[in-house]
């Protein structure tokens, strides 16, 4: 009796959490990823993010206000999709005298409309909502929490009105910055100002991007614990707990990584290369073990010119630091995100006179219309037949085929008429998902059949228009 008992505790657990809009987390997850400074990094970085026997890892990149290309990022995404690699964005503005422009309303609602035009790789589109507010260089020269405050939960709202799938990080924040104004102010007086003010922005984000570094100076230890640690989300979780929100947010630390002492020129502050790659695959193997993590996405794969050469995984050459190698090699998980699957009639081929008891093949062509790859190795894609009684149809289903969202594909499908005491009149073919495509018998009680047109009235509405000519 006791493994029954179990299960039900668990069962109702886990309704309570969904009830109350809490996250369920899970053990077999991969959190594996890079943080990119360019889109054309994703074919150079696919095999490093799913590494392993690794599937559906991470990439963190950043879409500025200034580069809203169209064809560029659905580019992007197409590669995400066919390399199986699930995409953090992070909103940004641009850049005047080294200092990111504060965002106004009509920005937010410039970014939503165009990140809501492409079509994402996954059903869950994650979405961080812009950089280290609290650093006065990331907010137009001044910290204002208030500002941050409102603009976050306006483009929340604006990005789950046009899609209820945005799903919303908050900005990750300089963990290390003290109380000195104007230039910087601490997380935890940020934090603070943000409750102070409008506590309900953390009911408008879905999870914590957190930048947790090896701080002070990035040369702290994988055992280091505290604000200033790879851990520094454990302290944003319980400070924000101290502060009254009990939301169970899950964790994605978007930023982190120890800069090598290796660069244009040699810091000795910082660590070797060694001992750099060292301390992150002793950093990986603790965040997987904590399920709140969801992904993690270390600064940064390409940036070897100052001030990231210390951080960057390639030189100059772009070629990779050997070193990386023993990250590239950590046993990984699996990710298996949703994807939104969806198709739409392009084209139907039916013989033109049907008789009963007589099998038929017909010909449809489908486009794909949504997210996922149809084929071999990726979506399988296969409608039942949902038909009347009498019509025996076979389903249609792709083989080796592949085909990716926008392609179209013709489908064969076998069929045949029996006879039924059902009304004739009511007979058609159709498939999960798909229009009916009407039967109609030649003449009234008639057991043969030909497919349904609007032949007639196109020809009447021809004529109609030739007369409206003449007249």
């Amino acid at each position: 009796m006791k493994k029954p008992k179990i299960f039900l505790l668990l069962l109702f657990s886990i309704i309570y959490l969904l009830l109350n809009n809490q996250p369920v987390f899970s053990q077999e997850r991969n959190i594996f990823g890079l943080h990119l400074t360019q889109d054309s990094d994703i074919h150079k970085t696919k095999d490093i993010i799913n590494s392993s026997n690794a599937d559906w890892g991470w990439t963190t990149i950043v879409i500025p206000l200034n580069n809203l290309n169209h064809n560029a990022w659905q580019n992007f995404f197409n590669n995400c999709r066919k390399y199986h690699i699930i995409p953090i964005i992070r909103l940004a503005t641009t850049q005047q005298n080294a200092i990111w422009q504060s965002p106004v309303y009509q920005d937010i609602d410039k970014l939503a409309n165009f990140l809501n035009s492409l079509n994402w790789p996954t059903k869950t589109q994650h979405i961080i909502l812009f950089n280290e507010p609290n650093q006065s260089k990331e907010w137009g020269g001044k910290i204002n929490p208030r500002h941050y405050t409102d603009i976050a939960v306006y483009a929340s709202q604006k990005l789950k009105k046009l899609n209820p799938n945005f799903y919303i990080l908050s900005a990750g924040l300089d963990l290390a910055a003290p109380d000195k104004n104007p230039q910087f102010m601490s997380a935890d007086t940020f934090y603070r100002q943000i409750i102070e003010y409008k506590s309900d922005y953390f009911n408008n984000i879905d999870a914590i991007s957190s930048h947790s570094y090896p701080n002070p100076g990035f040369i702290g230890k994988p055992t280091d614990i505290g604000k200033f640690s790879i851990l520094g989300y454990q302290w944003e979780l319980d400070f924000l707990k101290s502060l009254g929100i009990n939301k169970n947010f899950p964790i994605f630390i978007t930023e982190t990584g120890w800069p090598h002492r290796e660069g244009e020129s040699n810091n000795n502050q910082f660590y070797t290369l060694n001992t750099a790659t060292d301390f992150l695959k002793s950093a990986i193997l603790l965040w997987q073990q904590d399920i709140r993590i969801q992904a993690v996405t270390p600064f940064i794969f390409n940036y070897p010119y100052s001030p990231f050469d210390h951080f960057s995984w390639v030189d100059k050459q772009e070629n990779l630091y050997p070193q990386y190698q023993k990250i590239i090699d950590i046993p990984k998980q699996q990710n298996n995100p949703q994807q939104i699957t969806e198709s739409e009639l392009v084209k139907k081929k039916l013989p033109f006179i049907i008789f009963p008891q007589k099998k038929y093949q017909g010909k449809i062509k489908l486009k794909n219309t949504g997210q996922s790859i149809w084929g071999e190795n990726e979506t399988s894609f296969c409608l039942s037949p949902q038909s009347t009684a009498n019509v025996e149809l076979g389903p249609i289903c792709t083989n080796h085929e592949i085909i990716e969202p926008g392609q179209t594909h013709e489908f064969k499908f076998t069929f045949q008429i029996i006879p039924s005491e059902i009304p004739q009149s009511n007979t058609f073919i159709s498939w999960k998902n798909i229009d009916p495509i009407q039967l109609t018998p030649i003449t009234k009680n008639s057991l043969i059949f030909r497919p349904k047109t609007n032949i007639k009235q196109k020809i009447l509405n021809f004529l109609k228009k030739l007369r409206n000519l003449n007249l």
